[in-house]
């Protein structure tokens, strides 16, 4: 939990504007010192929903510590009076960041300015990811407003100076340095309103004054920080010579002109240095711990088949990019991703890419005969190019006859199942796939039932060359929402959820039929790709069974939206002929959402006992399961209740050590 921290001395409009941006932010502590005797403060906060701590103080170091002796999460942020939180995400993602990465203490972000001179301007802190100490001679590295800290901090550096008046938090800082302790520079958007009528603002003399004696007192008055000083002071002067001078209006545009520089070096500065990249989806939050054994190898250099990173959203293309950037991520300098296309270095600008010679095309383009052209002589080409020690694929592609350890990931074997679905892919994996798989090192399998495919299909192979390692669910997006979205938006009763493509091996025909046999059951809400001829072919179903105002089509429901799909949902149904892995029962169980499922292929292995399974061409099974989870409620709220503990089973970082586990086997 953080607690937020705000002082105020007399200020009532200001302390009102700042708590009044927290209002709706959940899972935090408000703690308000209030120094001052101001009636109206005071009356204000008898209704405060949070700690207040009323009564005289020693000047703000001390307001600090007192709020810091008083908070009971084990983080802590300072939002002063008249500040305002622009971002409730930062507050989330910064928890989550700090909890996975013990070695790091705090996170920092952007803040707008509200300068009374030139009008709002767009600041930054300088410093991105794990810093080495700045020149603190140039002033705070950091915006304390901020900060989010782990409370523990305090207990290494003291806390805030009596003697200090003005620069207590560049003096804490210092401290925070002289321990070396390290911050998360996270940059998506700014955080925080400040208001820039403060002390420090009027009293710029002072903070040099105060800088210059916390940099000598914490022994950090180096050459550097000295001539930092003298800048800042030489900048000081003229500043005021100017504003004598009546060029107050310039100075503010040379001031707005100089932080928006400041603001895009920063972000130049985090990319090029790949410390904290501007992520799509920043909810993704990579481990600390990290494979010792790894650091100690000889420096590898691992290429990744980056082929089905692209723009829209199929199981294969977030396989490839939550492992792929975790990868990348990890071993820094040490990955290079490939594809013959542009879509990779968009989802990667922080990375090290390559689009290699000799084709450029989309990642969706339908020839299979230029795709495999490029893995045979593009990707062939790279690995000689860069000097790569391994070359990893999250998909069933390779190299024919590598001359480098090979890893490639099998899903699933549909071609042969249906290859009227994928007639271009079977002769690829009757004649192809074989000879790849041969001259590779291992083989992912992402579940049990693959593997065990391929080795009935490929009588030939060694079993001790495929290896299970399952995929994972993104447990940060897939949670329980707050119910009432989803049935506003759609105007939906109390529904059914299929989620996937209609294609015929997903069986939706005899969840329709099984659905016009529970007269007073519930809607069917179907979520995917719905186009083609099988989708007429459902609708009229429907239509002959009566039930067509009880079967609602969707369509494409939006990423951020799912989850509240799942969790509002009565029940999920998969009733699917085939699937290699299975990950929708994954996301709804994540959900809370109590799963229905065929039992057929990898989904028992999947879903484990959070899921009721059925038979998916026994019409009455299915018909059963649909009466036994809609007149339940204790069946409904026990397979809602196992669910999320059974998707922890399911996890990318998991997944992400596994994988490296075995590179560490091979390279060694």
């Amino acid at each position: 939990m953080i607690s937020i921290i705000t002082v105020t001395y007399n200020n009532f409009e200001d302390l009102k504007r700042t708590l009044n941006s927290l209002k709706r932010v959940e899972g935090i502590e408000k703690i308000v010192v209030n120094g001052g005797k101001c009636t109206k403060t005071k009356d204000y906060l008898c209704q405060f929903d949070g700690i207040d701590i009323s009564e005289p103080d020693k000047g703000i170091s001390d307001a600090f510590n007192k709020g810091v002796s008083h908070a009971n999460g084990d983080l802590v942020m300072f939002l002063n009076s008249g500040d305002v939180l622009l971002s409730r995400d930062y507050l989330h993602e910064a928890e989550k960041i700090i909890n996975f990465n013990p070695e790091i203490s705090f996170v920092h972000s952007d803040l707008v300015f509200e300068d009374r001179i030139s009008g709002d301007i767009r600041l930054t802190a300088l410093q991105p990811f794990f810093f080495k100490a700045p020149p603190l001679g140039r002033g705070m590295p950091y915006h304390h407003q901020s900060m989010i800290v782990r409370k523990k901090v305090f207990e290494k550096t003291g806390l805030f100076k009596l003697q200090y008046k003005i620069s207590m938090d560049f003096d804490w800082v210092c401290r925070l340095h002289k321990n070396g302790l390290g911050g998360f520079y996270w940059n998506k958007e700014p955080v925080v309103k400040m208001d820039g009528g403060g002390i420090s603002a009027l009293k710029e003399h002072l903070v040099i004054l105060e800088s210059l004696q916390a940099l000598k007192e914490n022994k950090l008055l180096t050459i550097k920080n000295l001539y930092g000083i003298s800048v800042r002071t030489i900048f000081y002067f003229a500043r005021r010579m100017m504003e004598l001078l009546g060029m107050a209006e310039i100075l503010g545009k040379l001031k707005k002109e100089k932080h928006k520089l400041l603001w895009q070096r920063s972000r130049a500065m985090a990319i090029k240095n790949n410390f904290s990249a501007i992520l799509m989806e920043p909810r993704i939050i990579f481990p600390a711990t990290f494979l010792q054994n790894w650091k100690q190898l000889p420096q590898k250099k691992i290429g990744l088949n980056g082929l089905l990173i692209h723009d829209y959203p199929t199981g294969l293309s977030r396989y490839s990019y939550e492992l792929i950037r975790r990868i990348m991520t990890q071993l820094r300098g040490r990955s290079i991703a490939y594809s013959a296309s542009p879509e990779l270095s968009m989802e990667f600008p922080e990375s090290t890419t390559g689009a290699v010679p000799p084709f450029r095309y989309p990642a969706n383009f339908r020839s299979n005969s230029i795709r495999l052209s490029w893995e045979q002589v593009g990707l062939r080409y790279a690995c000689f190019k860069d000097k790569l020690d391994l070359l990893y694929s999250p998909i069933a592609e390779g190299i024919l006859f590598p001359r480098l350890p090979q890893i490639i990931t099998v899903h699933d074997l549909l071609p042969f199942h249906y290859p009227s679905l994928l007639p271009r892919w079977v002769p690829y994996y009757e004649y192809f796939l074989p000879s790849v798989i041969k001259g590779s090192t291992a083989v992912v399998c992402v579940s049990e039932f693959t593997r065990q495919e391929v080795l009935n299909r490929y009588s030939n192979i060694p079993a001790e060359k495929l290896i299970v390692i399952h995929g994972g669910v993104d447990l940060d997006r897939f949670r329980p929402c707050s119910p009432g979205v989803i049935k506003k938006k759609y105007n939906l009763k109390d529904y059914l959820l299929c989620v996937g493509e209609v294609r015929p091996y997903k069986n939706l025909e005899n969840v329709i039929r099984s659905l016009a046999l529970c007269p007073d059951g519930p809607q069917l809400a179907i979520s995917g790709k719905i186009f083609g001829e099988h989708k007429l072919k459902l609708e009229t179903l429907a239509n002959s069974l009566k039930i067509e105002n009880r079967v609602v089509w969707l369509g494409y429901v939006p990423d951020d939206l799912l989850p509240n799909l799942y969790t509002e949902a009565m029940a999920f149904i998969f009733p699917s002929l085939y699937e290699g892995f299975g990950l929708p029962i994954l996301e709804a169980m994540a959900c809370g959402c109590p799963t229905l499922s065929s039992n057929r292929c990898s989904l028992p292995e999947i879903g484990g006992e959070a899921v009721h399974y059925f038979n998916p061409t026994d019409l009455n099974e299915i018909t059963e399961s649909i009466r036994k989870i809609c007149e339940d409620s204790e069946f409904r709220h026990s397979l809602g209740t196992r669910g999320p503990e059974q998707a922890k089973n399911f996890n990318w970082d998991s997944s992400f050590k596994s994988h490296m586990d075995l590179f560490e086997t091979i390279l060694n």
